[in-house]
């Protein structure tokens, strides 16, 4: 029999998980309003220092929580009854949390890498760049797109749709008699 989680241990990381997801979202919330924010900067100064606090969110509220989000579900999944690949609403939002991490990771990162720098040399003349508007309008989308997959996650976590998975069934070749 496999190892099940004690019901102590089991809320304990329920609220780990839930807190996790909480700042994750959180994080992307603010991430688009000061997003928006940014871009209706009046000097270098408001627009240089709003991407240097929209980095932090993005490292302490964001990076790190993503993850543990990504491993409590896991652990809730296997150490459970629910499993990780019995009901549809779990696979969908194991598959949604890693694409969300991996774009993270490849994209966001990035953009924000990109614009933060580019504000820190140009400063207010960044806002005039088409570079610099490209990255922050794809980072305000990514931010949105962590949001709404955020709420839907949390929605199928709630309302728990689709059903449970159906067992693969393999056909067993007919053995020829001797």
């Amino acid at each position: 029999m496999s190892y099940k989680l004690s019901m102590k241990k089991k809320q304990l990381i329920i609220v780990i998980h839930v807190l996790s997801v909480v700042c994750w979202l959180g994080g992307a919330m603010a991430m688009l309003l000061l997003g928006m924010y940014m871009l209706k900067a009046e000097n270098g100064e408001q627009l240089y220092y709003t991407l240097d606090n929209m980095h932090l969110i993005d490292v302490v509220f964001i990076r790190y929580t993503a993850l543990v989000a990504l491993l409590t579900g896991i652990v809730l999944s296997v150490w459970t009854n629910w499993g990780l690949f019995k009901h549809y609403w779990i696979l969908i939002k194991l598959i949604l949390t890693l694409a969300l991490i991996a774009f993270g990771i490849e994209y966001m990162g990035d953009w924000l890498s990109q614009i933060v720098r580019m504000a820190k040399q140009e400063r207010f003349l960044a806002l005039s760049d088409a570079a610099f508007l490209k990255a922050s309008y794809s980072l305000i989308g990514g931010a949105l797109a962590n949001i709404v997959s955020l709420v839907f996650m949390t929605a199928i976590s709630y309302f728990k749709p689709f059903g449970k998975m159906k067992p693969i069934v393999r056909k067993s070749k007919p053995q020829a008699t001797a």
